[in-house]
């Protein structure tokens, strides 16, 4: 195989691994539905690309980004998954099914995240609340959702300014699993 068919299969094998590995050194221990959240964390930041990279592989490896895959002093930088690994496996079915769209995203928008048994991010305090999940905290740091919906709800003929307000009040509203 050769030319764009090659390019095309190498960039979803790519994408596969990065994502399923991602969420294999973040989240091996946590919930189905935490490890989904995560991975979406990842196709949030490439649905808006910017500093942090424009697809799967340059998200993943943005320095300071996700520790777990970036950090000097983060131990699992030497730690690989064995294929024999049933969260490895695993993980790769999260990967599988967000990138095929068949997990939903819980959190549009929520490009960020930290678990709570460290102290909360600088980040966090300009950053938009998405909900929880277990023991991990979800954010929207480029406030990107809540814009797109007030601005789509803004331009349907004959919405009010009332229900653009209410619109606003609800996307400001903390969601919490």
């Amino acid at each position: 195989m050769s030319g764009p068919m090659a390019t095309s299969a190498a960039k979803t094998i790519t994408d596969l691994f990065y994502l399923a590995f991602l969420v294999w050194r973040e989240a091996r221990g946590a919930s189905t539905k935490t490890q989904t959240a995560i991975a979406w964390s990842v196709l949030n930041r490439v649905a808006r690309p910017g500093w942090w990279g424009s697809d799967v592989a340059s998200v993943a490896a943005k320095r300071w980004q996700y520790s777990s895959l970036t950090d000097p002093d983060d131990k699992q930088l030497t730690t690989w998954p064995k294929l024999t690994d049933a969260s490895w496996l695993a993980c790769l079915g999260v990967a599988y099914d967000v990138l095929h769209g068949e997990a939903v995203n819980l959190y549009p928008g929520a490009d960020s995240y930290y678990d709570d048994s460290i102290p909360a991010p600088k980040w966090t305090k300009d950053a938009k609340f998405c909900g929880k999940i277990d023991n991990v905290l979800f954010y929207d740091v480029d406030h990107d959702h809540e814009a797109r919906a007030i601005v789509a709800a803004a331009a349907v003929p004959g919405s009010s300014d009332e229900f653009v307000d209410e619109l606003r009040a609800f996307l400001a509203a903390p969601k919490v699993d």
